[in-house]
């Protein structure tokens, strides 16, 4: 199996609990985009990825949609993929200062992350929580998510599974572009119906978060 690389692409609060903020702001940290999968239970497996692509966009169906992948936006559009990664974050709302508590077992983000290894598909899904830090808007955002669990829901038949049950940790840090991230959503999508003969896409329900499988 090739090694696994995975694709990855702040509203300021105006008049805000302090200690709120501070600790979003904690929770995002340094800042440095980065993504991590970990393997729960039996042999241990760590992934770390090297993301090469970024952005966040708006999402006519929820709050803002994030990518991060290793590959290039053009390699996506060709669509002849071989190995690579990529991560979609689904922002489904925003926490909101006293109405919405700040529990790294809450659910406010879908995760798909989709893994391509010697041709072969694999798709993760999960739910997670994470504090943004700016929006669309503002042209860029930062977005740190909780260690959330993803359990395998399609894959291609001669797809290994490595990492089932699996926790992933990320944190998202790069700029907003409704151009390219439109670009990315067409050529995923496309990818993914021209692998499995329909299409898969991840609006409304979600799996069940377990907060990294234990």
């Amino acid at each position: 199996m090739d090694p696994l690389k995975i694709v990855i692409a702040a509203t300021p609060l105006l008049a805000c609990n302090c200690a709120y903020l501070d600790h979003a702001r904690h929770m995002v940290g340094d800042f440095a985009a980065s993504a991590q999968i970990h393997r729960v239970g039996g042999e241990p497996l760590s992934l770390r990825m090297d993301i090469r692509t970024l952005v966040c966009a708006s999402d006519p169906y929820v709050d803002t949609s994030l990518w991060m992948t290793d590959l290039d936006a053009e390699a996506l559009e060709n669509g002849d993929l071989t190995s690579g990664q990529i991560l979609h974050i689904e922002l489904l709302f925003p926490p909101q200062p006293g109405e919405t508590p700040i529990d790294p077992d809450a659910t406010n983000l879908s995760i798909r992350y989709i893994v391509i290894s010697n041709g072969e598909v694999g798709l993760y899904e999960g739910g997670g929580f994470g504090y943004p830090l700016g929006s669309v808007e503002d042209g860029s955002m930062s977005l740190r998510i909780e260690p959330s669990g993803m359990v395998l829901t399609e894959s291609t038949e001669g797809f290994v599974d490595l990492l089932s049950p699996a926790s992933i940790s990320a944190v998202f840090s790069g700029n907003c572009d409704d151009v390219l991230g439109g670009r990315m959503a067409d050529s995923v999508d496309q990818f993914m119906t021209n692998t499995f003969g329909r299409t898969l896409y991840v609006h409304g329900s979600l799996p069940q978060h377990n907060n990294g499988g234990s």
